[in-house]
């Protein structure tokens, strides 16, 4: 297995454990993603809030804040309350739920009044009435049903619930929610209701949201309903609930039937409420019941529907928060559900999803393990975004269409978690080949710009400085005749020898590369790291340059394909200038290169074209350095170039040396010319030397035809 395949092999080892250890998170499920699944619930009903079809036939009748005002604070009488359920079948309610428990006698009746009096006074108005009493008449005259709460209490089966149940499948008693006792109505308001319903909601699990009602509780031996089930049993005039069960699972509850309904539960007997928006529409207040002629609004919002009687006033403590964000009467709560069970629309969260959810983290980790190993980095990114996108459709899909809740957010977090944990592998396995990297970036730019960036990476930005440069052009002689003659792939692999040629050159004399133009070579010196002498350095890997093209030519293939399509040997010619120059990374925020600008890179461009002017390879522009005054240069005289006003003063560079005698009779010759005229004797020994050195000739010659360059 080579070392690329262990890299990515362990890379994926570390995306498939992680994934694995989602799955085991998932679970344990701990309570912070219990929450994150809430809120995932509860904004997929905020973006889509249940919308009724049709009006229902469920009513609250609220004990307000207006009502408190004009009957009385609360507790009120029992004797009100027992008007209030009699007026309330007057109007025609098909039933009658309280969301109260009533569970001491009325401390305001007067029968608890007269047994605080003496004796003597007790038998004078024995025959006072009973509020207890009249609330028990007023519950037998229709199908009442009233609330248990569940608790630590102690309690009779019997107090809690008047319902049987009927179960078909295996027993789920460990299923529903657990009830050790309850506190209860006392025994003659429990005797006169026909039904009996737990209130309670699990809000500690739900984070103080209602997001579901528990609709079955157990004892262990015995189910109890809940408010609203019971409700519908005894608006139905129905005994029994038909519990439903899974056949082969114990505890695994399926649905609870109730004469013409059958809901749909949790495994747990749990019952999800899919909450449209609060609507006033809902409510009529208390006091417009109890008002002595009610009007006809009232009598049709009463009249043949299933009533709940609750409160809404702030100080009785009974507001809940929805999974809509908004703060609701815990009344509301059971009204909304029975509203979903009369219009059949059900929240549906089956056992098998939780399994579809982990095969789908699973199925997202391993894909987004491979693609960030195996894809370029924006590649992996876009099947990421994707999977992110398939999880989105289909959850919005399964709510909007097929009414189910599918949990998003933690498949989503883990395959984030996933995605990232990967990448940084990647990073890291990358990181181990830096030196690799650095070796092939050498290529293009020098050793000491890669040094720079390493000790300072805050550099890596826009903007520049002002610095002393010397900037070199390098451009390839006679590239016309190779374009046109070679083939293009042996023309790009002389080229790319010419300019690998040239590079080597310049970063051997610590140049930096700034660019390659076509078939030219672009570099300076004295940047980004400060360098002595840096015209020197910069004349020296000129001559570099030169020998190095001179060898290219000695080469046996080279020289082969030279004489096979009949070229001249191949040669360069080179510009150099001194000055000062604005140095840094110039380009965009996204992509931007350590270059040099300034006139200096012009008068360096321009002495390169110059050269062919000059019957010359290498000339250098501008004043010179001491240290670049012991090469081997000759005064090529003041030239025009392009965009300069004045002449600008331009030197051959001919050896490394100055002490050559060649060198020096020509230097000597180079700056006679000088002078306004040129005598007779002076041309001749200008011609003379030309004679006796023949690889100087050309640049010997063009001297005498360029007098103005001299004057």
């Amino acid at each position: 297995m080579t070392a690329k395949l262990r890299r990515s092999a362990l890379a994926l080892l570390v995306g498939v454990l992680i994934t694995l250890l989602s799955l085991v998170l998932r679970g344990v499920d701990p309570n912070l993603l219990a929450s994150l699944r809430g809120t995932g619930f509860d904004t997929l009903q905020r973006i889509w809030p249940r919308e009724m079809e049709a009006p229902q036939p469920v009513r609250i009748v609220d004990i307000d804040e207006a009502s408190l005002k004009e009957l009385g604070q609360w507790p009120w009488p029992r004797d009100t309350l027992a008007q209030l359920t009699t007026r309330l079948f007057e109007l025609g309610a098909a039933a009658v739920a309280f969301d109260i428990v009533f569970p001491e006698p009325d401390r305001m009746s007067p029968r608890r009044i007269v047994e605080r009096l003496p004796g003597s006074q007790k038998a004078l108005i024995s025959d006072l009435p009973d509020h207890d009493e009249i609330f028990a008449t007023a519950l037998e005259q229709g199908p009442t049903v009233l609330a248990v709460a569940a608790s630590r209490s102690t309690a009779d089966e019997s107090s809690i619930t008047k319902a049987g149940f009927v179960q078909a499948g295996a027993d789920a008693y460990a299923a529903a929610a657990p009830v050790g006792g309850a506190t209860v109505n006392i025994p003659i308001l429990t005797q006169a209701t026909k039904g009996l319903g737990i209130i309670n909601l699990d809000l500690a699990q739900e984070q103080g949201v209602a997001r579901q009602i528990p609709f079955l509780w157990s004892n262990g031996t015995r189910y109890f309903p809940s408010l609203v089930p019971e409700t519908l049993r005894v608006a139905q005039s129905t005994d029994t609930f038909i519990l439903k069960t899974d056949d082969a699972t114990p505890n695994a509850i399926e649905s609870l039937a109730i004469g013409a309904f059958e809901i749909p539960l949790s495994e747990l007997g749990q019952f999800y409420l899919h909450y449209r928006k609060n609507d006033p529409a809902l409510y009529v207040p208390a006091k417009d019941i109890l008002s002595p002629n009610p009007s006809d609004d009232t009598r049709q919002r009463i009249d043949g529907h299933i009533i709940y009687v609750g409160t809404s006033a702030v100080g009785l403590l009974d507001i809940r928060t929805s999974a809509l964000g908004e703060s609701i009467p815990g009344v509301s709560v059971h009204a909304q559900a029975t509203e979903q069970i009369l219009s059949g629309q059900f929240l549906l969260r089956p056992e098998w999803i939780a399994g579809g959810e982990l095969l789908s983290l699973l199925i997202c980790g391993i894909v987004l393990t491979v693609a960030s190993i195996w894809l370029k980095p924006w590649q992996a990114l876009v099947c990421f975004v994707a999977l992110l996108l398939w999880l989105l459709a289909s959850t919005t899909i399964a709510f909007r269409h097929f009414s189910m809740l599918v949990d998003i957010t933690f498949p989503m977090l883990a395959a984030t978690t996933t995605f990232l944990a990967a990448i940084a592998m990647r990073l890291l396995v990358t990181d181990r080949e830096g030196r690799q990297l650095r070796s092939a970036f050498g290529h293009y730019v020098a050793p000491s710009v890669l040094a720079e960036i390493e000790r300072n990476p805050q550099s890596l930005k826009l903007g520049g400085e002002m610095r002393d440069v010397t900037v070199m052009f390098v451009d390839i002689e006679n590239f016309t005749p190779l374009s046109e003659k070679l083939p293009p792939q042996l023309l790009v692999r002389t080229v790319n020898q010419l300019l690998d040629a040239a590079t080597t050159a310049i970063l051997k004399n610590k140049g930096t590369i700034d660019k390659y133009i076509g078939d030219a070579v672009m570099a300076f010196w004295n940047a980004p790291v400060a360098l002595s002498d840096h015209q020197a350095h910069a004349a020296r890997a000129a001559l570099d340059v030169r020998d190095a093209i001179i060898a290219l030519n000695r080469i046996p293939n080279i020289a082969a394909l030279l004489e096979e399509y009949q070229l001249p040997q191949l040669g360069v010619r080179v510009g150099l200038a001194s000055g000062p120059a604005c140095v840094g990374n110039m380009g965009s925020t996204d992509r931007f290169d350590y270059s040099v600008l300034g006139e200096t890179v012009n008068i360096a461009a321009r002495t390169e074209s110059s050269c062919k002017h000059l019957a010359t390879d290498l000339a250098i522009a501008g004043e010179l350095t001491e240290a670049t005054k012991k090469l081997g240069l000759v005064f090529a005289g003041n030239i025009e170039l392009k965009g300069k006003t004045d002449r600008v003063p331009l030197h051959a560079i001919m050896a490394g040396d100055s002490s050559a005698t060649e060198i020096k009779k020509l230097a000597e010759l180079a700056a006679a010319l000088r002078i306004a005229v040129i005598p007779r004797r002076l041309r001749s020994e200008i011609v003379i030397f030309a004679q006796q050195n023949p690889a100087l000739s050309a640049f010997v010659n063009r001297l005498l035809e360029r007098p103005r360059d001299f004057q």
